[in-house]
């Protein structure tokens, strides 16, 4: 019975990342506006109740693109925090690489981005709330490891960095193209930040 659960299981993820990778290619090739989900079944050879099987709507793909990049950071969670490096280092290393994955494609940016921010002013939104968690965690250990101030709430410090990181991301995404370097930009805002947190 396990056997066939899980081989369920996997036809399932099998065609949700089907669907997904149509959709993310077709993003990319002709816009998200002009892109219907009529033009994501065609080419993931889905029908159109399949599709909305697993995406409610053609935004949730962006979601789900979200929540794969959250993943594959949860999934290196512990040997990440393990590393003998600095805290620093690390949530620097963590930020620059969310920012790099929005460098791939600033249009498509855009859209995730407008997704996420409609998610994240609902408290109780898991992705959210499992990314500041990631935060949260090398925050405490800069802070058991004296390198940053103890007198500072990690929730507080979390805040803080991730607003600026959000910050630097809009400011990316719907400014003048090439006005900066993403990840060069948030790096050095970031390393202001820090300096303030510093113990």
């Amino acid at each position: 019975m396990t056997d066939v659960l899980s081989r369920r299981e996997r036809k399932k993820d099998e065609t949700r990342h089907r669907i997904f990778h149509a959709a993310i290619g077709l993003f990319r090739k002709q816009g998200f506006e002009q892109t219907t989900v009529d033009d994501i079944t065609e080419k993931a050879d889905v029908a159109k109740g399949t599709f909305f099987n697993y995406f409610r709507r053609k935004e949730a793909v962006l979601a789900f693109l979200s929540e794969t990049r959250l993943q594959a950071i949860e999934e290196n969670a512990e040997s990440f925090l393990a590393e003998a490096r600095p805290a620093r280092e690390k949530l620097m290393a963590l930020y620059s690489s969310a920012a790099s994955a929005y460098e791939e494609d600033r249009e498509l940016s855009r859209y995730v981005l407008i997704e996420l921010m409609t998610r994240m002013f609902s408290p109780t939104e898991e992705v959210v709330m499992r990314w500041h968690e990631q935060i949260v965690r090398l925050v405490t250990q800069g802070q058991e490891n004296g390198e940053f101030r103890h007198d500072l709430a990690s929730l507080r410090v979390e805040a803080v960095l991730t607003g600026l990181y959000y910050a630097t991301l809009y400011e990316w995404v719907c400014g003048v193209p090439d006005a900066f370097s993403l990840v060069e930009e948030l790096r050095a805002r970031l390393t202001l930040a820090m300096e303030g947190i510093a113990s």
